[in-house]
């Protein structure tokens, strides 16, 4: 039987959709960032309205889940007539930036948007998984090294010249924001969770930090982080993750 978020008689509901900027959303994730803090910030952009829910029991909804894992969005349509679910976190942000512009303004930009966006995923997943994520003290220690060497500091090295060929301007495409530019934010809260600013700081990597500083400057979205529940969902990151 087919799973109700891969049944195609969705089609017609997407299509509704995928257009409109008057949506609702509900993100389906824990009380931290993690995988939905990328989702949120984009939602947070956009203006649209959003609630973050948190799993009353995770172990009786999980295997409802297309894979058993979170995040999960919602979008409700303004009259509340329609509505569609979009599992795993990559397939979320690429139809939000696709729905709210920020995958830029052509075919050749939307390549390049989504080659730094893959590039910044490749980093991400090593960086949770051989590190943030581990419990082993030793193995974690262990592995610090060489990600640095290996995963991070090349990272750097190929985006920060990227950046400065783009004008250090704080985006990676043209002169305005990308799902690039929020997941690179993303990834800087990650690399400061391993290093401190011994590797990412304004002073260190200017045209990556830009990135963050330009981001931050967007109404919304600096909305998003004065609220109580932005707050509540960093002390939570840290405590589980390492990072805010």
């Amino acid at each position: 039987m087919v799973h109700a978020y891969f049944n195609p008689a969705q089609a017609a509901a997407f299509n509704a959709l995928a257009t409109t900027k008057d949506s609702t959303f509900e993100i389906k994730y824990f009380n931290l960032h993690g995988l939905g803090g990328v989702t949120r910030t984009l939602l947070a952009i956009s203006g649209n309205k959003f609630t973050s829910t948190n799993p009353e029991d995770w172990a009786s909804e999980k295997p409802l889940a297309p894979f058993g894992v979170m995040p999960l969005l919602t979008e409700t349509s303004a009259d509340g007539k329609t509505t569609i679910q979009i599992a795993e976190s990559d397939a979320i942000e690429r139809y939000l930036a696709h729905k709210f512009g920020l995958l830029g303004s052509n075919a050749f930009e939307e390549v390049l948007v989504n080659t730094f966006v893959s590039n910044n995923h490749s980093l991400q997943y090593a960086i949770l998984a051989k590190y943030l994520t581990i419990k082993d003290p030793e193995l974690k220690a262990a592995n610090k090294e060489p990600l640095i060497t290996n995963n991070i500091a090349p990272w750097i090295k190929y985006h920060e010249q990227h950046l400065v060929a783009n004008g250090a301007n704080g985006h990676y495409v043209g002169s305005k924001v990308s799902l690039a530019d929020v997941v690179t934010d993303f990834l800087i809260g990650l690399i400061q969770g391993m290093t401190g600013e011994e590797l990412v700081s304004k002073s260190k990597t200017p045209a990556i930090w830009e990135v963050r500083e330009k981001l931050n400057k967007i109404e919304g979205l600096a909305a998003w982080k004065q609220t109580e529940e932005f707050k509540m969902l960093s002390e939570k990151n840290f405590a589980v993750l390492g990072f805010y």
